[in-house]
């Protein structure tokens, strides 16, 4: 469990005089981090306005307050009467000083091996030439343009100019089939569609188009498709409605007046899946992304200019984009990799990290596994000496599998691992250069307020799983769902309207170190006693013959709910699996005790995942209990979902 771990990392005095966070807090003479923390929650004011002045952060037109909360901690109103367009902040400001415009800005890997470069002054230019297009197919100021796109430069541009132009943008998950496309394109009343004839993945091609044009089937509001020539070859194009990128986009003019905007003016809807009814649209404006990702950027995964930032994600969830506006943030450059991490050979990430000489990294967990598993013969002959932050994010992350990802840079890189979600655009937990870490551990970060309590809201004590909340407003908090105002007030205030919700279950140990155990929706109770998955998760990844586990809680007459337990063998193991479920069950009762002793357990051949590698306990125990599924749009692999077992009593 976590109340014994040990420290496992501590930041050197060349690490914390080298941090941004060190470099703000010496600016306005605060002696350590824990006042830092106090003031900046205490002191709201004071904190935003001083990270808007360290950072550069430019407005058209200046603020007047930072934060009207006239209307409660539910609906704030950041820096009033400010106009300013993030796209300004972190492409035009670089582009048009000749002191950065030729400095790399983008960089492109396709699973094929083709690439590309553009420095802030080219990306600039088509992302202009991209505004343009737009404009002269009849998109105009708050039209929601939606990107259904996968990870390539074209994306990062057409981003860019729907945020210019003053339009929407739309992000949908590339993995998503037609009917999860189509309802989220009704939803929000798209007048346009940004894809790809098609990509690569795995050394297959994906047929965006196709999907798409399946989707638009059911779909009533779309008049424009753009559609980038990756493939260049499957797409069928419907006259008057789709238009090749080559056709409207190459050839239109590369200059461009950004519109500015309000700092409130809404610049993007972004989809999260619910467990029943339609996925919610998070609803984000300009002010609020602009400066609480710059924070991040800076303050959490300290990020400089001579960084290059990578990381295993899609621009389907916010993930995609938080980083890119991290190192977007600095003049820094941001790579994306078109497909598997794991194609032609398991090798090819560290291929990547090599090429391109990444110093900021990040992936889930999952990917780790998989790396941890098939590729570390690839990563012992690796150079991995320009690393120089590890990030981790979504969902929890093992012992075995941090240490060992510790162990990449033999322990001089920090792991950030952060915890937040798409409602925030941010970290609300994470680790950072300041402070030492045990392992799996998050932290405080400035301006949050996040407390752990119980169902009531109030506090915990130390060594008590509860639920997290944060108690001071967010810049990037989304001003509610589209066209839902009381489901976003249920989702989120359901302890009172000085609380946010997260949904998630996390712990602070004696020593004030936080983990996270999982989503709140995931809790299992048995006899009396509540935990997260994670906790049981992360003991049996240190079974030597589990590659990673999914645990559910399932009703059970006298102990309220009894553990079951889905577990993944790594290749190779000897055991048959009447041995290997029985070792796993004793593994688990001698780490934890007689009342985590499993009901049962399973091995799999995978677990059913969304693109960004979140496992879906949700639908497994849907599933194992023979229930009607919920949303399934954001399932990765549905075929493991289909070869769960189902509970016979």
């Amino acid at each position: 469990m976590t109340s014994n771990r040990q420290i496992a990392w501590e930041p050197t005095q060349e690490h914390l005089a080298a941090s941004n966070l060190k470099r703000f807090m010496d600016t306005h003479g605060i002696a350590d981090y824990e006042t830092l923390l106090t003031r900046s929650e205490t002191e709201l004011d004071w904190f935003w306005h001083s990270f808007i002045q360290f950072a550069g952060l430019e407005f058209y037109q200046p603020y007047t307050q930072i934060v009207d909360l006239s209307e409660g901690m539910p609906w704030p109103k950041w820096f009033v009467d400010g106009k300013i367009n993030l796209v300004h902040n972190f492409l035009d400001k670089w582009a048009l000083n000749p002191d950065t415009a030729d400095r790399p800005a983008l960089l492109w890997e396709g699973e094929d091996g083709v690439s590309s470069r553009y420095t802030f002054a080219e990306l600039y230019a088509e992302t202009n030439r991209f505004a343009n297009a737009l404009t002269e197919l009849g998109i105009t100021r708050g039209d929601r343009v939606a990107i259904y796109m996968p990870m390539i430069a074209e994306t990062v541009i057409a981003l860019y100019g729907i945020y210019k132009m003053g339009a929407v943008a739309v992000p949908l998950f590339s993995g998503f089939g037609p009917e999860a496309v189509a309802v989220r394109l009704n939803d929000v009343e798209a007048k346009a569609v940004v894809t790809a004839d098609g990509s690569f993945r795995g050394g297959q091609t994906i047929p965006l188009k196709h999907m798409l044009d399946q989707a638009m089937h059911l779909c009533t509001t779309v008049e424009k498709v753009v559609v980038a020539e990756r493939l260049q070859q499957g797409a069928v194009y419907q006259a008057g409605r789709d238009y090749r990128w080559s056709e409207v986009v190459s050839t239109a003019s590369d200059q461009f007046a950004t519109v500015q905007t309000d700092a409130e003016e809404v610049c993007m809807v972004s989809y999260s899946s619910g467990t029943t009814g339609n996925p919610k649209g998070i609803v984000h404006v300009h002010g609020g992304i602009a400066i609480k990702t710059a924070e991040v950027g800076m303050f959490i995964y300290d990020t400089h200019p001579d960084d290059r930032f990578f990381m295993i994600t899609d621009f389907g969830w916010m993930m995609g984009q938080l980083p890119l506006f991290s190192a977007h943030t600095v003049a820094a450059p941001y790579l994306i990799y078109e497909g598997s991490p794991m194609h032609p050979s398991p090798g090819r990430l560290y291929e990547i990290l090599d090429k391109y000489q990444v110093s900021i990294f990040g992936a889930p967990a999952t990917a780790l596994r998989l790396l941890k598993t098939y590729a570390e013969p690839f990563r012992k002959k690796a150079d991995l000496s320009h690393l120089r932050i590890l990030g981790h994010t979504g969902e929890p992350i093992d012992k075995e599998t941090w240490e060992w990802y510790l162990s990449w840079r033999d322990g001089q890189a920090p792991i950030i691992n952060g915890s937040g979600g798409t409602e925030v655009f941010a970290e609300i937990l994470s680790s950072t250069m300041m402070h030492p870490q045990k392992a799996t551990c998050l932290g405080r970060t400035p301006a949050v307020g996040a407390q752990v309590v119980d169902d009531a809201g109030q506090p915990v004590p130390a060594g008590q799983p509860g639920y997290l909340v944060f108690t001071v407003p967010q810049p990037a908090q989304t001003r509610g769902f589209w066209k839902n105002r009381q489901r976003y007030l249920d989702t989120y205030f359901t302890l009172n309207e000085h609380m946010w919700w997260q949904g998630d279950m996390v712990m602070v140990d004696e020593d004030g170190y936080w983990f996270h155990l999982g989503r709140a929706d995931d809790v299992i109770k048995v006899s009396g006693r509540r935990t997260g998955p994670g906790e049981i998760e992360d003991v049996v990844a240190q079974h030597p013959a589990v590659l990673e586990s999914a645990v559910i809680g399932v009703p059970h007459p006298i102990k309220g709910e009894e553990i079951i337990v889905f577990a993944v063998p790594l290749p190779g193991t000897t055991a048959t699996p009447e041995e290997l479920q029985t070792d796993v069950q004793k593994h688990i009762t001698a780490m934890l005790g007689k009342p985590y002793e499993p009901g049962e357990v399973h091995l799999v051949k995978d677990l059913p995942k969304t693109r960004t590698q979140k496992i879906m306990r949700r639908l497994i125990k849907q599933k194992f209990l023979g229930e009607a599924l919920g949303d399934m749009s954001s399932l990765m692999n549905p075929d493991a979902l289909n070869l769960l077992p189902t509970r016979v009593r």
